[in-house]
């Protein structure tokens, strides 16, 4: 077999053009598969669709139809009534009257009226006197004597019950307290009040207290007779000096 390779009648192709074809043959093969590829890829990826440009046209609004009214029917005019012609009231015919006669009264002479008796004249009768006068009852007679001493009793008695506050003493508190009230007829005292202050509470305070702690008589009946109370009025004094 080396001989036959060495022999001069067998010769191996020359190296240099075949291997330059089979490189341009691999690279042209190359270059349809790369193209191939390219082609795949590109039919493969999802193509966006196209948005067609968007037009805006401005429309014309259509005017209003505008309806005309529709007539109005003409009044027709009212048909006056006909007036109605009156009956004419035919005249009754008048009734014939014939005069009658009236019958004349026969004349006869009056006859005289009795005369009125005479009536006797009235007697005078005399008052008749009450055998028995009843005597009017004037009452009890006011004792005005009395009524001094009872005002005098009570104003006594409203000044043995006055206490002079401790304190009002102590800040040198004076002055008099007109006290206005009323006792009724048991002797009971029904309101008080103080009529003119001293200007000091404490002093009219005590002046009603002194008041409220007094007991007072029954009036009698010559007392103020028919008053069922009697207002009074006091003046209690204060001063250091009591």
């Amino acid at each position: 077999m080396t001989t036959a390779l060495a022999s001069p009648l067998f010769r191996p192709p020359e190296e240099g053009p075949l291997l330059r074809r089979a490189l341009l043959a691999a690279v042209a093969v190359e270059l349809l598969v790369i193209g191939n590829m390219a082609f795949f890829f590109r039919q493969e990826k999802p193509q966006s669709p196209s948005i067609p440009p968007m037009q805006l046209a401005l429309i014309a609004p259509e005017p209003a139809k505008v309806i005309p009214p529709s007539p109005r029917p003409a009044a027709q005019p009212k048909a006056t009534p006909k007036p109605m012609p009156k009956p004419v009231a035919k005249p009754l015919p008048r009734p014939v009257t014939q005069p009658v006669e009236a019958p004349r009264p026969a004349t006869t002479a009056p006859s005289p009226l009795p005369a009125a008796p005479s009536l006797p004249s009235p007697v005078n009768a005399p008052p008749v006197q009450n055998a028995n006068p009843v005597k009017s009852d004037p009452g009890p007679r006011e004792d005005r004597a009395g009524e001094g001493q009872y005002a005098g009793r009570v104003a006594g008695e409203i000044e043995k019950h006055k206490v002079y506050p401790a304190s009002a003493k102590e800040l040198d508190m004076t002055g008099d307290v007109v006290l206005a009230y009323t006792i009724s007829r048991q002797g009971s005292v029904m309101e008080a009040s103080v009529l003119k202050s001293s200007g000091f509470k404490l002093l009219d305070e005590a002046a009603l207290k002194a008041l409220r702690a007094s007991r007072f008589d029954a009036m009698t009946a010559g007392l103020w007779p028919g008053a069922p109370s009697k207002t009074f009025t006091t003046t209690v004094h204060f001063a250091l000096d009591d």
